[in-house]
């Protein structure tokens, strides 16, 4: 008996749009979480905002990701914004002017 005929398609290769994460989601998240005295922070919630949009033009993966850098963005920045105030408050120079601090 001869084997009934399977149609095969041909390898793909590279991936496609709807497979794909974005990498702009990606870093958002990742730069969230890093902070970097708040500068991270922003770039994250910057990031997550185009993340957002772009993965509603491309159909790609990624929406909670940007999400999620946003949301991790807006905490880790309010975090580095009160963690700047308690330095100038307590490590900085003062303001008193005088040798012994009169």
């Amino acid at each position: 008996m001869s084997k009934p005929e399977t149609a095969t398609r041909p390898p793909i290769y590279g991936a496609q749009a709807s497979d794909r994460t974005n990498k702009m989601a990606i870093w958002s998240l990742v730069l969230s979480i890093l902070t970097l005295g708040g500068l991270g922070s922003i770039a994250g919630i910057w990031l997550g905002a185009l993340a957002r949009h772009k993965v509603a033009e491309t159909g790609e993966r990624g929406r909670g990701l940007a999400m999620a850098g946003i949301v991790v963005g807006v905490i880790t920045l309010l975090f580095a914004i009160g963690y700047w105030i308690f330095i100038a408050m307590h490590v900085g120079g003062g303001g008193t002017g005088g040798v012994y601090g009169y």
